[in-house]
């Protein structure tokens, strides 16, 4: 069963549980998921209500990504925990080109989620400009969940950067950590601002 297809309480059960998944990549792209959510629930809300056609093709534009957003981020759920537990397998297996190899896919997924995160951010940013006013606070709430992911996200991918010998890849990895990391600050930073407007 995906993890998109899990109650929530079902899945916060095995999250506070002594199996080894879901661990935090996991519950962050989850988190994210939800944030991704509400911004979504307003531009749906705000459509239509806000008398601009304009207005109204934009934020269902938006409503669209942020869907598409959602969706990706509860597959990346899934991807996490398929390589968190490919990594307890490579170690077990004590080869360590496997290690190395395993080590990779679970540093990729992370920095996958913390990017798709930043699109959240990104896109609330006029979520919270351009929502109807009764909606923005849910907005504001859906850029915060979403900026926590992203930050727990580009922590798992610098622990996990640790392990890995390939120092090309680790500078690639952690030159992307870094720009989503300020990019997500600077985003939320807006949306925040917007809001109490």
């Amino acid at each position: 069963m995906t993890f998109a297809a899990q109650p929530i309480g079902e899945f916060l059960d095995d999250v506070a549980s002594g199996q080894v998944t879901p661990s935090g990549g996991a519950v962050a792209a989850v988190g994210g998921a939800m944030g991704a959510a509400l911004c979504e629930m307003v531009c749906i809300h705000t459509v239509g209500t806000d008398g601009s056609d304009v207005e109204s093709g934009e934020l269902s534009a938006l409503a669209d990504a942020l869907a598409d957003n959602r969706e990706r981020l509860l597959a990346l759920a899934d991807e996490d925990a398929a390589a968190v537990d490919a990594i307890g397998a490579a170690f077990e297996s004590g080869d360590d080109a496997r290690i190395q190899e395993v080590s990779k896919r679970s540093t990729e997924v992370p920095l996958e989620t913390a990017e798709v995160c930043l699109d959240v951010v990104e896109h609330a940013r006029t979520v919270t400009v351009k929502g109807t006013p009764v909606a923005v606070p849910d907005a504001t709430v859906g850029a915060l969940l979403a900026a926590a992911a992203l930050q727990a996200s580009v922590s798992t991918v610098r622990a996990n950067l640790d392990i890995i010998d390939d120092e090309s890849f680790v500078a690639a990895l952690k030159q992307r950590a870094d720009e989503a990391e300020a990019a997500g600050e600077a985003a939320l930073d807006e949306a925040v601002t917007n809001a109490k407007r």
